[in-house]
């Protein structure tokens, strides 16, 4: 199924960020990079679309691998000389390791898996980052809800479904018991930033 027009191009991709977040796009890669510590040399970041936290982890020499669905992402990643792959995640079966693992405004892409997604995530990194919307044009009702969630697709159709601030904690609160793991909030602004810190990383046995 072909995408929205916003997944074609980095630049218009870009364009339309900067809108949706009243052009404080880049703050949103300075937030996660923050909870960046000196010990984390190897990052991971899924669905990666933009190539900021790869800039950043340049100058910061750390080691950094994206992983996305978009071929023309990836290319673009590829052509500034960063190790990106293309792959549909929800069939890849093991993701590369790494210190932390991030994701950012993708994980309602994964609904109603997004369990299966963080239990890949749990087996890759022992921290785990995630960034993602809370406030979306696209649950709106109407017009600007229907043209919202038709520029949202990435590749599999409009997608209505979205997180909201108690949906995502819920979430994550049910899945820190039966995963072991903890949690914080570390802001909420139109993005909920959730850190997660898994002790047991790929030697969880609930990890099945």
């Amino acid at each position: 199924m072909d995408k929205s027009i916003i997944y074609r191009n980095i630049h218009v991709y870009r364009m339309a960020m900067n809108l949706l977040y009243a052009f404080g796009y880049r703050q949103r890669f300075r937030d996660v990079m923050a909870l960046i510590s000196g010990r984390d040399k190897k990052i991971l970041e899924l669905c990666f679309g933009d190539i900021y936290i790869a800039e950043e982890c340049k100058t910061k020499n750390i080691e950094w691998t994206g992983m996305d669905i978009n071929e023309r992402f990836v290319g673009y990643a590829s052509g500034k000389g960063y190790n990106a792959i293309c792959a549909d995640l929800l069939k890849t079966d093991e993701f590369p390791t790494s210190d932390a693992c991030i994701m950012m405004g993708s994980f309602y892409h994964f609904y109603p898996e997004v369990e299966t997604m963080l239990v890949k995530m749990l087996r890759s990194a022992p921290k785990i980052i995630i960034s993602e919307p809370v406030r979306n044009l696209s649950s709106a009702k109407g017009f600007i809800g229907m043209v919202s969630r038709k520029l949202s697709n990435a590749g599999k159709g409009p997608e209505s479904f979205r997180f909201d601030e108690k949906s995502i904690v819920d979430t994550f609160n049910e899945l820190c018991y039966k995963y072991k793991f903890t949690y914080k909030v570390i802001s909420k602004k139109r993005d909920i930033l959730i850190e997660i810190a898994n002790e047991r990383n790929q030697h969880c046995d609930t990890c099945v």
